[in-house]
């Protein structure tokens, strides 16, 4: 696992390196979030509104990524950093992600880092008829997710499974269930002729959890 991370640092540099000297070639792009909270597949991370920037290179069918999610109250819970690499081969989209949960200051634990191998997932995304599929499985902790969304008009649904085990607690407690049920939509509000602002808001409920959120966010 150690031998992908260290992929995953060299090809992003590469990347990163390739699209300054051939911007044509290259897709690099940036942003950010600001959240009223953090909520990730039915579970809440840290506390209070969250800034999720991220910045992406992409070359072809292959895209390189960074994406960070940061409190602004403080404290070091709900910091994360996530670095992923996606293909998509038309029918179906590969992704790698290595999650990593840095301090409030940006330093990790001793037993963790950028490129360690913790948490890292294989996810898989198609699209069968009007239905999104995401596959995704957690290969050290050994946690399955499955996720089924679609739109009905302007209200986009999304119902999510995990599963895991006692010792890994990822989403359901050491069990299987019905872990995200997402109800949403967004709109844009006019700022000036040449730019409007996004907006989005979604209900999230966990049947497993017995939690609820209710999440208000825009995009920049």
């Amino acid at each position: 696992m150690k031998l992908i991370n260290n992929i995953f640092a060299i090809a992003i540099v590469a990347l990163m390196t390739l699209s300054t000297a051939d911007v044509k070639a290259q897709e690099v792009d940036f942003g950010a979030d600001v959240v009223s909270q953090y909520v990730w597949r039915g579970t809440q991370f840290g506390a209070g509104p969250h800034v999720q920037p991220w910045m992406s290179a992409a070359t072809g069918n292959l895209e390189l990524g960074i994406w960070g999610s940061f409190p602004t109250t403080g404290g070091d819970a709900g910091h994360e950093l996530d670095l992923y690499a996606s293909y998509d081969f038309g029918v179906a989209a590969l992704t790698v992600t290595n999650y990593t949960f840095p301090g409030a200051g940006g330093a990790y634990a001793n037993t963790e880092g950028l490129f360690e191998d913790a948490y890292l997932e294989i996810s898989g995304s198609a699209t069968v008829g009007p239905i999104d599929l995401t596959v995704g499985y957690f290969t050290e902790v050994e946690a399955l997710y499955v996720e089924a969304g679609f739109s009905l008009g302007v209200v986009d649904f999304a119902l999510g499974y995990g599963s895991d085990d006692e010792a890994n607690a990822w989403y359901a407690n050491g069990d299987s269930g019905l872990v995200n049920i997402a109800i949403g939509g967004s709109k844009d509000i006019k700022i000036t002729e040449d730019y409007s602002l996004p907006l989005f808001s979604s209900f999230v409920y966990n049947p497993d959890a017995e939690s609820a959120f209710l999440v208000f966010g825009m995009s920049f």
